[in-house]
This record gives structure tokens, sequence and C-alpha cells, in this order.
């Protein structure tokens, strides 16, 4: 069976359409080696020979979502849109079957690492932030599906020389009121804390927002807000 390069047309048209205009492709084996036992194509989807990671970066995927029926759902209405999208990417003819993956599916405890997935198919570099930085949309990349497919698509490149940190004076550390970024590692402890205790930290990150790249393509105040609400960390009425 020949190769397919779905980016490149109708399937990726539509997809950029729908706000995920950040696409890369994994082989099969490239996509095992980077997920735990629970989300290994021989017992999630034993047809699979690709993975195409569905990302979106800078503001269309909120606004395309802002646009859509699920917009007007009170519970989890990103993940709905999503959802619809990627089920419509894996019904895609050409695609053969196909199942769709969403980066908060956990199985056995664990989730699958999307930022690992998405810098593996070339979506961006990693960084101090924790994040995968964008040549173009610096932190402003959001991984959010996968489909797993049975057809052999064309696999995307990882980026090479494209070292967003390097040689950085790292404003990111200097914005991040808990410290997060102040050790060799990013601190995931202390950058939860901070969100839960630091007033400035409830509706926005200032650290992602001092990043040097892609700061035209920074989330809108309203859609910044929306994601620390689907993670819990933000209350507000309406």
């Amino acid at each position: 069976m020949e190769t397919l390069d779905p980016v490149a047309g109708g399937l990726g048209a539509f997809l950029r359409a729908a706000g995920f205009n950040a696409l890369g492709i994994l082989e099969a084996s490239q996509y095992d080696a980077l997920v735990p036992p629970p989300f290994r194509l021989g017992l999630l989807f034993p047809l699979g020979r690709s993975a195409l990671v569905l990302g979106a970066g800078g503001r269309a995927l909120f606004d395309a979502f802002e646009r859509s029926p699920e917009a007007a759902f009170t519970r989890d209405p990103l993940d709905a849109y999503t959802r619809r999208i990627a089920d419509a990417c894996a019904a895609w003819p050409g695609l053969g079957a196909a199942r769709a993956l969403f980066a908060s599916e956990r199985r056995s405890g664990v989730f699958a690492d999307f930022v690992a997935l998405g810098r593996a198919a070339g979506l961006g570099a990693a960084s101090r932030l924790g994040l995968l930085v964008h040549p173009e949309f610096g932190p402003w990349l959001s991984l959010r599906a996968v489909v797993l497919c049975e057809r052999t698509l064309v696999p995307t490149p990882e980026l090479m020389g494209f070292a967003p940190c390097e040689g950085c004076p790292a404003p990111c550390a200097d914005a991040c009121h808990g410290g997060a970024l102040a050790g060799a590692h990013f601190d995931t402890a202390a950058c939860l804390a901070a969100r839960l205790r630091e007033p400035a930290c409830k509706a926005r990150c200032d650290a992602r927002r001092a990043c040097v790249f892609g700061r035209e393509h920074a989330y809108r105040e309203r859609a910044e807000a929306h994601h620390m609400r689907a993670a819990g960390l933000l209350t507000v009425e309406g």
C-alpha cells in the first residue's frame, strides 16, 4: 500500500479550518517507543501503522471552537469539540481503519506523553517551560489528540537545529511567580502550587507570556482563562 500525505491534502485542509494548524506524523515504531504500555498499538489498535498528531498553534483552535455548537456546552466544551473533529478525522476516506486518542485519556492510571509525541513529530523543541516551543507559535501550542490509522502516512521529521532556550536570557524564569524555572528542570509541583496560591497565576501564565518566541500568537485572555477553568484552577461565574 502506498504512503499517503494527509497534511498536504483535503484532510489537512479540514483540520486547519477546524483550528488544528500544527500537524505531525509518526511511524508506528516511533509512537510505540514513546507511550506507556497501555497505549501501545498491540493493545490499543493492532492495525495501526501511523499516528497523526493533532496540534493547534496560536489562536486558531479557540477561535474555531467559539464558533462551534460545543461552545454552548456546560461540561468540557473544548474537549467535546476536539473529540468531534478527531473522530471526523478518524473516519476520513483513505485512512482505512482508524481511532482517535486524546491527551486527556488515562489508561491503567497513566497518560500518554503528548509532549514527547509532538516533539518526535516535528511540532516543537523542548523548553525551560516544560512545554514544546514551535518555531512560529512559540509556547502557544496545544497537542490535543492523536489519530492512529492503518494507512501508512508520510512521517514528519523531528526539528533539527532548533534549540529555543539555548543562549536565551530566560525572561520566562524571571516572570514565573512560583520559581518553577529556577532549577535545571521545570518544577511541576512548584508551578501547580503557585497557580493555586498566587492571584497572578489564576487566569494566565506570565512565564509563558514572557517567552521571546511567538508572542504575537499568545492566547487571548478569554482563551487562557478557559484553559485554566478546564484545569480546575480558576472559578468564575457565567
